[in-house]
């Protein structure tokens, strides 16, 4: 078996905007040279909302260890949104001056541009790209894809959990329930701790999400989705907090940063097919953020052109996290399919 490529830390310089006002933002990024194959598929992969891009290293370990799928891939980029993981350490100078100047905060359409100015970029120019998306950053890729001035059409998209809400969302879905107590949550979660020691016991000690989490993917959260921060100058007293901060993170949950017109869906599904081999969607076994209703809802939005489903057993919503080698397995069933042009499939229960 060939060895796995160590990913190269690569910043990026893009140029999009922020609400109106053009800015070039940092965009710190993960990429794997996997093979020399000039017609192999570029993957790029975009994470939740309070993610990062570290987060995905098991899960790609996985999907590269499979000499097959590896010979077929020609790189993979991994990416953080302006205001998470380390990215938000290159971008806090124009975020918090924004704030100041009372512009307010990253949007997912600030994000959705930002995307754009990634896979517009000349360094994609003439690869097939797959898209991987999960949850929020689903709703990033369709903005992108829709949009009046589309970047260029992916050759696959495949959506993990993707949280798409229409405008026809009920105040009693479980999108709409969860979203706002997500709204409520992050403003109110703690988000000081004296060392990253302390702030991993707490993590795990608690009630919260992190106990389900797969270890190598908790060590890289507290590695990477947080700094030190000096509390005062020549103190020597520090403290370690988020990278993405609360009043950032708190509207992100809100619905309307996830509401799409079903239209638009529908249209992304149809180009990418036309373009390639289509979308393909991964769901989780428990149904803790999008129910059967509702992915019958997306599906139908959708136009029925998914090509693939899978579910993965013994995950939540959060895939990546709690179950990132089922996740890379499933991948490289997908990019099978994808690779060989394979029919659609029904899911995989």
């Amino acid at each position: 078996m060939s060895q796995i490529p160590t990913p190269e830390r690569r910043v990026l310089s893009l140029h999009t905007t922020l609400g109106i006002d053009p800015v070039e933002l940092k965009c710190s990024t993960l990429y794997y040279p996997v093979s020399s194959a000039k017609d192999g598929l570029t993957l790029v992969f975009t994470h939740g909302i309070a993610g990062h891009k570290e987060q995905y290293d098991p899960t790609i370990t996985r999907l590269l260890s499979h000499d097959q799928t590896r010979a077929a891939i020609r790189d993979v980029w991994v990416l953080d949104f302006p205001n998470h993981g380390q990215t938000a350490l290159h971008n806090r100078p124009v975020l918090d001056a924004r704030k100041a100047g009372g512009k307010g905060v990253c949007t997912t359409a600030d994000f959705a541009l930002y995307l754009q100015a990634f896979l517009s970029s000349p360094l994609l120019k003439t690869n097939s790209v797959v898209g991987i998306a999960h949850s929020g950053s689903c709703t990033l890729w369709i903005f992108a894809l829709a949009s009046t001035n589309p970047c260029p059409t992916p050759f696959a998209l495949i959506m993990v959990e993707p949280t798409l809400m229409f405008p026809s969302l009920s105040s009693t879905d479980p999108r709409s329930i969860h979203g706002a107590a997500n709204v409520r949550r992050s403003l109110a979660k703690r988000d000081r701790w004296s060392n990253r020691e302390t702030l991993m016991k707490w993590l795990v000690g608690g009630k919260g999400v992190w106990r389900k989490w797969d270890e190598r993917v908790l060590s890289t959260y507290v590695r990477y989705g947080f700094e030190e921060v000096d509390e005062s100058a020549g103190a020597g007293k520090s403290y370690v907090t988020p990278t993405l901060r609360k009043d950032e993170e708190s509207p992100l949950y809100a619905c309307l940063s996830h509401t799409v017109e079903p239209e638009a869906l529908g249209r992304v599904c149809r180009v990418v097919g036309e373009a390639g081999r289509g979308v393909h969607v991964v769901w989780a076994e428990f149904e803790e953020f999008v129910s059967k209703a509702v992915r019958e809802e997306i599906l139908d939005a959708a136009e029925n052109r998914v090509v693939s489903q899978r579910i993965i057993k013994g995950a939540g919503h959060l895939v990546p996290q709690e179950k990132p080698d089922r996740l890379g397995d499933a991948f490289i069933e997908i990019l099978d399919e994808i690779i060989h042009g394979s029919g659609k499939r029904k899911a995989k229960m």
